[in-house]
């Protein structure tokens, strides 16, 4: 009777373990990452820029076409074919002390930070209408200059957590 018993409990954590697997195969992801199905490429258009760091233009824009389609499912394409546009204004640019010791010759600087703010929006072509967007999304990256650190270290580190809070933000409509 213990085998009998033991074949059952097997039978049963068999059956338990089936049903969990096919379960979970009602959660998945399809091309388009969540997005209305019709949506399958994106155009990164150029960010206007109201900041005196005219470079900024050309990395976030860059830096935007290089990660956010894949990372949301989507392929790139040029504004006329595709399916959504991804466009923004970097709305400020700060780079700042947030560490230091004041010192009658200078402040002696420890750490600074590099802001970036952003309005973006994702729009879907088809159905005339946005999908996602944020007024003011910001991201900040941190370097020590006593230790070696630039503001393109800092600034590079924005541009990353800012990539991030792109797809975050996208990705949290679905």
């Amino acid at each position: 009777m213990s085998r009998s018993r033991s074949a059952s409990s097997t039978s049963r954590l068999a059956s338990l373990a089936l049903l969990a697997l096919v379960g979970c195969g009602v959660y998945s992801l399809t091309g388009g990452g969540g997005f209305p199905g019709h949506i399958d490429s994106i155009a990164i258009l150029p960010l206007d820029n109201r900041t005196t760091q005219f470079t900024l233009t050309q990395e976030l824009t860059q830096a935007i076409a290089d990660e956010v389609p894949g990372r949301l499912g989507l392929r790139p394409a040029d504004e006329g074919s595709a399916d959504a546009i991804l466009r923004g204004t970097i709305t400020r640019y700060n780079d700042r002390a947030i560490n230091y010791q004041p010192d009658p010759e200078g402040p002696v600087i420890f750490q600074r930070r590099v802001e970036i703010t952003i309005s973006i929006e994702v729009y879907d072509v088809r159905e005339e209408q946005v999908l996602w967007s944020s007024r003011a999304l910001s991201a900040v990256g941190e370097y020590e200059p006593d230790a070696g650190g630039t503001e393109e270290e800092g600034r590079l580190l924005a541009i990353d957590n800012l990539i991030q809070a792109v797809i975050d933000g996208a990705q949290s409509q679905w």
